[in-house]
């Protein structure tokens, strides 16, 4: 059941990429009181939320901030930072019920190469690994190269070289439907450098397990 459902008009924006936050709805009589706080990001990165009903709007970002709304005829409370240990412990199902945050594997290649350098094919088991501890319905797979070569060569060679991998994930019993395949040629270096320039960081594969 969702706080939108108990307060009518209230809303909530959010203005980072990913924003993380816990409801918790309590019940008092026969209003519902509803609590918020903010979480940060897994790497540490706080967003942002707006909680706000008709009296008024309260602010929250900054980490474990929380505020409550008791009522439609009330503003949102005061935001007060709550004890990490404390929010662990009141929202404890809705913490283990989290998905885990997406990982995130590169696998390097030689110039003009579609074939994996060895030492990237090492990481295959730790990649097949969170692929299954996370039961994983969606894996991107975005192909990249250096600078070297027309920008329509680099964009093909990108694609091989997704595609080349998506096999590899396939041929150790990946389901190819879950697999999304994507390719930006020389468009987003991983290292700046000139143009031209080899660049062996940028001659590579990411594969995001969500």
């Amino acid at each position: 059941m969702t706080a939108e459902k108990f307060c009518g008009n209230f809303s909530k924006r959010m203005n980072s990429f990913i924003c993380f936050f816990l409801i918790l709805i309590l019940f008092s009589g026969c209003s519902p009181k509803t609590q918020f706080v903010l979480l940060p990001d897994p790497d540490g990165r706080v967003g942002k939320i707006e909680v706000a009903n008709p009296q008024g709007m309260r602010v929250l970002d900054k980490p474990w901030q929380a505020t409550e709304v008791k009522s439609m005829e009330t503003i949102p409370d005061e935001p007060k930072i709550m004890d990490e240990a404390q929010v662990r412990r009141v929202f404890k199902d809705a913490l283990a019920a989290q998905p885990q945050p997406p990982v995130t594997f590169l696998m390097y290649f030689r110039s003009e190469s579609v074939v994996p350098i060895r030492t990237s094919l090492e990481s295959l088991p730790e990649i097949l690994e969170a692929i299954q501890s996370r039961k994983s319905q969606d894996i991107s797979v975005v192909g990249h190269t250096d600078s070297l070569g027309t920008d329509d060569y680099n964009l093909d060679l990108s694609l091989r070289r997704a595609k080349r991998v998506a096999q590899i994930l396939i041929a150790e019993g990946v389901d190819p439907s879950i697999i999304e395949i994507d390719y930006f040629g020389k468009e987003k270096p991983l290292t700046e450098a000139p143009e031209g320039v080899p660049e062996p960081r940028n001659r590579r594969v990411e594969i995001t397990v969500r």
